[in-house]
């Protein structure tokens, strides 16, 4: 699964987002309608372009400040109070709150 390139994870009752550090090659991760609390665990996935979160229980959009190749981070529907860390992302074309 090193090859992979995009990974859907939405509406799977997710609480963390874990063991894919070895997923270098994603540029699509949808973690989107789970229970997610916090962004972690995704520094390495360098090649990512697009991070989808929408509908989850984040309150701080954080742990982004490495993923440089950011085009599109996707957040909306969340309770979402504090931004950190995306001075960086000098690619990121969309970003999509509510």
């Amino acid at each position: 699964m090193v090859g992979l390139r995009k990974l859907y994870l939405s509406a799977n009752r997710l609480r963390k987002i874990e063991n894919l550090e070895t997923l270098t090659n994603l540029t699509v991760l949808d973690v989107g309608d789970n229970k997610i609390r916090k962004i972690e665990n995704i520094d390495t996935l360098v090649n990512l372009e697009e991070f989808h979160a929408a509908k989850n229980k984040l309150t701080v959009l954080e742990g982004l400040s490495s993923l440089t190749n950011l085009i599109l981070i996707a957040v909306q529907a969340n309770f979402i109070h504090k931004i950190e860390g995306l001075e960086n992302l000098v690619n990121l074309e969309e970003l999509y709150m509510q």
